[in-house]
């Protein structure tokens, strides 16, 4: 396998429990998720397909930021970093057909020989996805409300037909590797301006462009791509926000710690499909682990902070640092979300303005 399967793969850890749960008939599970472990959800099928939509306008939004920082907007053309990225993609999508295909076939191949549909047409998809195919097409949102209320009527009468399970997994699998194919662009590019500027511009790259990526992230996901995919409401958002990242990695949080005015939560990474990503490209590349470790990481603590502005309640005032990451210590990832007591409504509509003015 050419990608770690710990990082880079757990969506095929969610879509063999997926298929599990069609081919025991349990459509209520394999459609709204089920818990799996005191740390470990499976998200669903509507959570999944949302949170994997979200991630396809968050990628190359983080590569377009990027490569604005670095003044370099350009190279997606220059025909080393093209081809560079074209051939890590294809390790990508080769990842992906072979593990369709070990998930699809079971123990010694039991599904396929039995003639379970279901299981097989999870390998074809697979096996269809090529570069020419990942666009996210500009229907995806009516595309993904009518899936989506097409399954709500079918589970009504205690359905689930491989047809509609088969357009569940081709949607998914294109829009896990359509962002990753962003993802690794941007990975690319930054191992270009390491080997031919030197670690400094890279530095600097980030640091021009974090606090704008914040805000622009933030209404990608909450103001635009969300409520498209059909979680507009308070409880939707909060039912992709407790379960979504599940999709991708495995996460806990460790118990809340008071000091005063102050409560600290601390989350756990165990796993980053970045960290993952970039660690690939810099071994390719040549490159010391950890060289790109900031290319992404501030990125994701800005991401993180902008977030808990967005959802913590205006009688609290939120703090989020990053204490340790994969990409930048090898460690796994630690941000400590400290509160205090505060009349804090300026931050509320900071974000209003910020993130849900002009949408």
């Amino acid at each position: 396998m050419n990608y770690d399967e710990f990082h880079n793969h757990k969506w095929a850890k969610n879509l063999a429990l997926a298929l599990g749960y069609w081919k025991k008939g349990d459509y209520e599970r394999l459609w709204r998720g089920d818990q799996l472990s005191e740390h470990d959800f499976y998200p669903g099928l509507r959570v999944m397909s949302a949170y994997w939509a979200s991630v396809e306008h968050e990628m190359p939004l983080r590569l377009s930021t990027f490569l604005r920082g670095s003044g370099h907007e350009g190279w997606l053309s220059d025909p080393e970093v093209r081809a560079k990225c074209d051939a890590y993609l294809s390790r990508y999508l080769e990842d992906m057909v072979e593990i369709a295909h070990r998930d699809a076939a079971g123990p010694g191949g039991a599904a396929r020989a039995s003639g379970q549909a279901g299981a097989a047409g999870y390998e074809a998809l697979a096996a269809r996805l090529s570069p020419g195919n990942l666009d996210m097409p500009e229907d995806w949102a009516d595309t993904m409300r009518d899936l989506q209320a097409e399954t709500e009527a079918t589970l009504a009468t205690g359905a689930f037909p491989r047809a509609l399970l088969d357009r569940w997994f081709g949607l998914c699998l294109r829009s896990v590797a359509n962002y990753n194919r962003f993802l690794i662009r941007g990975a690319t590019c930054a191992a270009t301006v390491v080997k031919r500027e030197g670690i400094a511009a890279l530095r600097a790259a980030v640091d021009r462009t974090s606090e704008a990526f914040m805000w622009d992230v933030s209404k990608a996901f909450f103001a635009t791509a969300l409520p498209k995919a059909g979680f507009e409401d308070i409880g939707d958002l909060m039912e992709l926000g407790l379960r979504g990242m599940y999709a991708d990695q495995y996460f806990h949080a460790e118990p809340e710690t008071t000091e005063g005015e102050l409560t600290t939560r601390v989350s756990v990474l165990e796993n980053c499909e970045l960290a993952g990503i970039y660690a690939s490209v810099e071994r390719w590349e040549g490159l010391p682990p950890t060289t790109l470790g900031y290319a992404f990481c501030r990125y994701c603590e800005v991401h993180g902070l902008a977030t808990m502005m967005i959802t913590m309640p205006p009688m609290v005032s939120p703090s989020y640092v990053r204490r340790q990451s994969l990409g930048m210590d090898g460690k796994a990832c630690r941000f400590d979300l400290v509160t205090k007591p505060a009349d804090d409504m300026a931050r509320i509509l900071e974000v209003q303005d910020r993130v849900f003015g002009s949408v």
